[in-house]
């Protein structure tokens, strides 16, 4: 058994000790990456509709 099966395989087991550690910073990590890429798709989706909604109001008033 070589090195990569002994690294795969503690990385892949029940985790406890140090390796829970950064297994919870990396999901909670994860969970702000994900939070931050929902939020620029709001703020993406709210820019579009406000675009459209400006283009709206300037071809009533013509």
């Amino acid at each position: 058994m070589g090195m990569n099966h002994v690294v795969a395989g503690a990385l892949t087991g029940p985790l406890t000790g140090p390796l829970s550690a950064v297994h919870a910073q990396l999901a909670e990590a994860g969970s702000a990456a994900e939070r931050l890429w929902l939020l620029g798709g709001v703020v993406l989706a709210l820019t579009g509709a406000g675009v459209v909604a400006l283009a709206a109001l300037r071809g009533r008033r013509d």
